[in-house]
């Protein structure tokens, strides 16, 4: 059996980072998940999976439901690329009921990242949408970021989920 996989859906590109990041520190595979089959996974001890959220749902939403079976046989270790705080539980909480099923990942395996935001660099709906959503935003800081970008993406970020990939390869190296 093969140690570990990282599948990655990304739109514009933080959560690809992440990916690669992760894979050349830990010397795993690092696949976009649309190119992955239940015969490809099927070898893996564990997946690491990352997915940026829009509009409330998870890009590999999909992924989660098409790939169930094999996935919940697995161990697996899940990173969501997003704007939501880390202070922001409530917003962290309804993207996991949402889009993430109970029975294939134990919340604490799941691991919030900062992500991206480049108004200029948004495809026409997504901006749009953007603009639409400052309007409405009450908040002075967030409606300003909103209209400036952020990019909040670090190697540092991956950190905790780093060590916990790590503690456990080491937990079952000699398994």
């Amino acid at each position: 059996m093969k140690k570990g996989l990282i599948l990655y859906k990304s739109k514009y590109g933080a959560t690809g980072q992440y990916a690669n990041w992760l894979s050349t520190e830990l010397h795993l595979p690092c696949i976009d998940a649309d190119k992955i089959t239940d015969e490809l996974l099927e070898p893996y001890e564990f997946v690491v999976i990352g997915s940026p959220v829009y509009y409330g749902e998870l890009l590999a939403g999909s992924l989660l439901k098409k790939h169930f079976a094999i996935l919940k046989t697995k161990k697996l270790f899940l990173f969501i690329v997003c704007a939501t705080p880390d202070s922001s539980e409530k917003e962290q909480d309804k993207i996991l009921k949402e889009n993430v099923p109970k029975a294939l990942c134990g919340w604490d395996n799941i691991y919030f990242l900062p992500g991206r935001l480049i108004p200029e660099k948004l495809q026409f709906f997504d901006r749009a949408m953007l603009r639409i959503a400052t309007f409405f935003e009450k908040d002075s800081v967030r409606k300003k970021v909103m209209l400036n970008g952020f990019d909040s993406i670090s190697k540092n970020n991956l950190i905790d989920l780093f060590l916990a990939v790590k503690i456990h390869l080491m937990s079952h190296k000699h398994s």
